[in-house]
């Protein structure tokens, strides 16, 4: 990441907490490759803080 921008990288996550590892590290818009199908609304859901693996990760950046 220090010689080139994480936007041009896509990284290999298959499995879940491999996911939520790279979005807790990189951010929700963090480019993931080799997702199943049946697994595209289950990554939207924890992009967006909607379950229990990224929730306290997303609710810090809440603002009221």
């Amino acid at each position: 990441l220090t010689q080139v921008p994480e936007e041009r990288i896509i990284w290999e996550a298959p499995q879940k907490s491999q996911q939520v590892w790279f979005i807790k590290l990189l951010g929700a818009n963090v480019n993931l490759g080799n997702i199943s199908p049946s697994e595209v609304i289950p990554l939207e859901t924890i992009r967006l803080g909607l379950r229990g693996d990224t929730f306290d990760h997303f609710l810090g950046e809440i603002k009221l």
